[in-house]
């Protein structure tokens, strides 16, 4: 049998109504703006474009990919101003944790466990910067948070109304400070619909495994079926990427960068603050 669809007897049709939430807009950020760097990681996208064309829609633009470091709803101006002080205003950190300018170094392609995101494997960093991103998350979050989660995620930090007086790391983020993941996304399923085929999917791929024990049989090969064959972009867009080394950039600068109105003909996100390392 040629394919894992041969198992599915009918894709399963669920419904059900989504939650409203308020999106992060602004987010601090490691722009990539490295021409070597971007040389190696456009071989992937040209990959992407030849071998994987229904994704290419996906692709995240040259000029946008960054590290995310902390991100945020910011809903007036008012909130805006003050983000970009409290950033600009944290030298203290960088004295702190650096003697240097530091270098990150990035290597590898990896897939989220639904199939609905690629991104870099590891971002290879020296302890110093991890340091000042932990300070910084926890000097952000601690100027305010939102519990409420119909109107927002939990653990997302926001500069609104509701500022937290002492900025313990219990109370900024509700019982736990989670962990920074450096990651740079390439490829970002997105959609109105998405997360309705995803459930769909998952219950096609769940009703797929009763079958033959979940193993389907392709050019004499016998292997498990995964919830990739049903839904996300496929392992194989990655494959030759997963050790890849896309090299290595110099941190020079933090910017608080708006995610506003960006889906014009203005590419690069536009920073509205920023930090500098140089030392």
């Amino acid at each position: 049998m040629a394919s894992a669809h041969t198992f599915v007897p009918n894709p399963v049709k669920l419904t059900g109504r989504s939650l409203k939430v308020m999106q992060p807009n602004y987010t601090l950020a490691i722009r990539l703006g490295d021409q070597s760097l971007r040389q190696e990681l456009a071989k992937f996208y040209e990959h992407v474009r030849q071998e994987h064309p229904k994704y290419r829609k996906y692709l995240v633009m040259p000029e946008k990919l960054m590290l995310p470091i902390a991100s945020m709803h910011l809903g007036s101006q008012a909130s805006i101003d003050a983000a970009c002080s409290v950033l600009e205003h944290s030298n203290d950190l960088v004295k702190k944790h650096l003697t240097a300018s530091p270098v990150v170094h990035y290597k590898g392609l990896k897939s989220n466990g639904s199939g609905t995101v690629i991104s870099t494997r590891s971002c290879i960093m020296p302890a110093e910067l991890a340091g000042l991103a932990r300070d910084l998350r926890l000097r952000f979050w601690s100027l305010g948070y939102v519990a409420n989660a119909k109107t927002m995620p939990k653990r997302t930090p926001f500069f609104e109304d509701n500022v937290i007086p002492d900025g313990t790391e219990w109370e900024a983020s509700c019982g736990k400070l989670t962990g920074w993941k450096p990651q740079i996304t390439l490829i970002r399923l997105h959609g109105t619909d998405l997360a309705r085929k995803m459930r769909e999917a998952t219950a096609s791929f769940k009703s797929a495994t009763k079958h033959n024990k979940g193993v389907v049989v392709e050019n004499g090969v016998s292997r498990k079926i995964a919830l990739n064959d049903f839904f996300g972009i496929p392992e194989s867009a990655l494959k030759l990427f997963e050790q890849h080394d896309f090299g290595s950039q110099t941190v020079d600068r933090l910017d608080l960068l708006s995610l506003v109105n960006n889906d014009g003909p203005v590419q690069e996100y536009p920073s509205r603050g920023h930090l500098c390392l140089n030392l």
